[in-house]
């Protein structure tokens, strides 16, 4: 069997009223739950990605990142995903369905604690529709990584919250909430080989939820305590700068959206999105190094991009352009990128530079790069030089 009936446990009702006296939000009702097995788990992921994503957004996606290097060119990301997921399941709850699902090989502390993750779920679904609030902005990447953070960042909050007031402590209070900080954004250690074989990128955009998001959610508590809870999902961040930086979530500053110039004549506009702050931070740690990483991405002001296929020749094409505070940091990741292109592709070769431009062939035809005041933009993969 892959799994047990749905069913009421009056055992869940009481750290149900725990959460809800920690964040604010009434406790209305029971949660149904059910065990699941392994094949269970794939099977239940398989469906709902089936049920939320078409086959050409998952294609878009996948060719996307392989475009700007985020992952290898045979790189199966629905395959990666539903491996990664599986792994990670010990609880989990279903937003559609309104149920908890626990599985069945994971080990008893372990679940323990991922219960309590999952019952905080169910409690802010039961004041805010979580389904309802993801899907709202689910074709805005950026948007939508940062609400994960508020509904995955919230559960890990309080959960870790929970622990903290069994031995005694709280997170109101800085020096604990430092310390649990701190231990929620280490590595899995060896515990997940799945994830720790994913490309960066993959590890990155799973962990960021669970740890940036707490870490904002602290930030939040620490301003408006339980009234933090509520006003997120009344006042959602927009970008994953805004989560990685507060005081900008609390200034409500907007991302730029700069405009994408150049069309190619018999080519359809495939996707188009933004890169928020962490995905740049992701590129640059890939190809160059954490300290390049730290020091630019934060200046992330902005950004957008179109992936294009030709009609008859199915080449890809991308237009993309980012801006940035200004144009020193402009320049910082000017140079910056140049790595990016350098590292993703086998062959670069640069046959026109100057100071702010430079233009040239890598593995998937022509580029150009240049510098637009605090802005830079990119052509990739072109038939003729550009």
């Amino acid at each position: 069997m892959s799994s047990l009936p749905a069913a009421q446990s009056p055992e869940l009702n009481a750290p149900m009223r725990e959460l809800a006296e920690i964040s604010g939000f009434r406790f209305k009702h029971p949660v149904h739950f059910q065990s699941i097995d392994r094949d269970g788990v794939t099977r239940y992921l398989e469906a709902r990605i089936r049920e939320v994503v078409k086959p050409q957004e998952i294609r878009a996606e996948e060719l996307t990142l392989k475009k700007f290097g985020f992952v290898p060119a045979d790189f199966d990301l629905k395959k990666n995903t539903l491996d990664l997921l599986t792994e990670q399941a010990a609880a989990f709850y279903d937003f559609h369905r309104k149920r908890l699902f626990m599985t069945d090989w994971t080990s008893a502390s372990l679940r323990d604690v991922a219960l309590v993750h999952e019952l905080a779920h169910a409690l802010a679904d039961q004041n805010f529709p979580l389904e309802k609030y993801t899907r709202k902005v689910e074709h805005d990447s950026e948007q939508s990584l940062a609400r994960e953070a508020v509904v995955e960042g919230q559960a890990t909050w309080l959960m870790t919250e929970v622990l903290a007031r069994r031995a005694g402590r709280t997170l109101a209070n800085q020096d604990t909430a430092h310390e649990m900080l701190k231990a929620a954004s280490d590595s899995s250690g060896g515990q997940y080989p799945v994830y720790d074989r994913a490309p960066l990128f993959l590890r990155e955009t799973l962990l960021f939820p669970y740890s940036q998001g707490m870490a904002f959610q602290q930030a939040v508590f620490q301003r408006d305590g339980k009234s933090a809870f509520a006003e997120l999902f009344r006042v959602p961040p927009v970008s994953t700068h805004q989560i990685l930086h507060p005081a900008a979530y609390f200034a409500g500053e907007l991302p730029t959206s700069p405009k994408i110039k150049g069309q190619v004549k018999g080519s359809r506009r495939l996707v188009e999105g933004t890169l928020g702050e962490l995905e740049h931070a992701i590129l640059m740690r890939q190809y160059g190094s954490r300290e390049t990483s730290d020091q630019i991405a934060p200046q992330w002001r902005g950004s957008s991009y179109q992936l294009l296929e030709h009609r008859a020749t199915k080449r890809l094409m991308l237009l993309y352009a980012s801006e940035w505070k200004d144009p020193a940091s402009a320049r910082d990741f000017f140079e910056a990128y140049q790595k990016v292109l350098n590292g993703k592709w086998k062959r670069c070769e640069v046959q026109t530079r100057s100071a702010s431009a430079i233009a040239g062939e890598g593995d998937d035809g022509y580029f150009r790069l240049w510098i637009d005041g605090s802005r830079v933009r990119s052509e990739e993969g072109f038939a003729d030089k550009r």
